[in-house]
């Protein structure tokens, strides 16, 4: 494996995950999903465990689009997560934050997005 194929994330994963926040990664609506007679039986989407660190929003963050003070940067170790996308949210340190935008670093180690808080 190669460090620009996965490598780098384990490497950078391994490295951070010990100082790195728990937290977790809500996906989808979170629209109930109905069982039998009308009970609620979970939501969609569901939770993933991860680790991300609040900081700072950056400049580009705050020159984009939509910002809004009090915005802030929201990086998420890339191991054992999937695709980071706008419908999602996260919970760091009981604080909840809707994801407004997420990139993926050129190395696929990690997300970088920009949270607001829910």
């Amino acid at each position: 494996m190669g460090l620009l194929d996965g490598g780098l994330a384990s490497i950078f994963n391994a490295a951070f995950s010990g100082i790195y926040l728990p937290a977790t990664l809500h996906a989808g609506t979170g629209e109930p999903i109905y069982g039998p007679g009308g009970t609620i039986t979970g939501y969609e989407g569901g939770d993933t465990p991860c680790k991300a660190q609040v900081d700072a929003a950056t400049d580009a963050m705050r020159r984009a689009d939509g910002f809004a003070e009090g915005d802030c940067r929201v990086i998420v170790l890339a191991v054992g997560v999937g695709e980071i996308t706008s419908d999602h949210e996260i919970s760091v340190k009981g604080v909840r934050y809707r994801l407004m935008a997420a990139e993926l670093d050129a190395a696929a180690s990690h997300w970088v997005c920009r949270g607001r808080r829910a």
